[in-house]
């Protein structure tokens, strides 16, 4: 008769135990040293594989945290991918799915919300920056238009559009409606190529020429048409200049 006695302690394994014992320790270690630096000098594997403690109990998540990096290219990009996706890769579950989506979302958010409280200006310095922050993470077609004062403080922005994943509508009235109703004196307009192409199409000139000239009938000036892709920025204005 085979005796379980020495192998089971409470109905858990004893190396259970002790690898529990291990992974309580490891957390503990790292929840000081967060509550001593915050994230201050932190790997990105060891930044995720904290934040994964809140949703993953008592399992290891430091090998999860590299299988996430590795897959997807980078710390960033974790946070970009759909929930799919992420269950795909090893160690992740629905739950830990939803929560690292759910986060992505929850700060971009934030991002837009704390743009909104202060008044950023926008100049040919800091205009492609911006753009790519205000893209990051979206996986199909949007269009932002951006009011500025006469500053060039931005004053208001707004998602009007979300096409499917190569093409986008345009509401010229809705525009114009919203270039008057904040009181713009310039406007910039902005939209993303999730395909990672980012060049102007004969219909982006024709439809950047079309409001530019509906916003000067207003007294607005438009700035620019940015077209952001792969981490990178075109500027509309710029190539109807080289065609003339």
């Amino acid at each position: 008769m085979i005796k379980y006695t020495k192998y089971y302690v409470l109905g858990m394994r004893v190396e259970d135990v002790a690898n529990d014992n291990v992974h309580k320790g490891h957390r503990a270690r790292m929840k000081d040293k967060f509550g001593k630096s915050n994230f201050k000098g932190w790997e990105p594997h060891q930044v995720l594989e904290y934040i994964l403690h809140l949703c993953i109990p008592r399992v290891d998540t430091n090998e999860t945290a590299h299988n996430l990096i590795n897959q997807f290219g980078g710390f960033a990009n974790v946070f970009k991918v759909s929930k799919e996706q992420l269950c795909k890769v090893e160690g992740v579950g629905k739950v830990t799915a939803d929560f690292i989506y759910t986060l992505g979302h929850f700060v971009r958010y934030y991002n837009e919300v704390r743009f909104k409280m202060k008044r950023f200006v926008l100049d040919s310095e800091s205009c492609e920056q911006y753009m790519i922050n205000l893209f990051d993470g979206l996986e199909r077609e949007h269009f932002f238009i951006i009011c500025l004062n006469a500053r060039n403080e931005v004053i208001f922005q707004e998602d009007i559009f979300e096409g499917s994943f190569d093409s986008i509508d345009i509401d010229l009235p809705r525009i114009l409606r919203i270039a008057v109703k904040n009181d713009a004196s310039y406007v910039v307009m902005a939209h993303n190529h999730p395909s990672g192409i980012a060049i102007a199409s004969d219909a982006d000139i024709v439809s950047t020429s079309t409001i530019m000239k509906a916003l000067n009938m207003c007294n607005i000036k438009l700035l620019d048409h940015i077209i952001v892709a792969d981490g990178k920025c075109v500027s509309v204005r710029n190539e109807m200049l080289e065609r003339g």
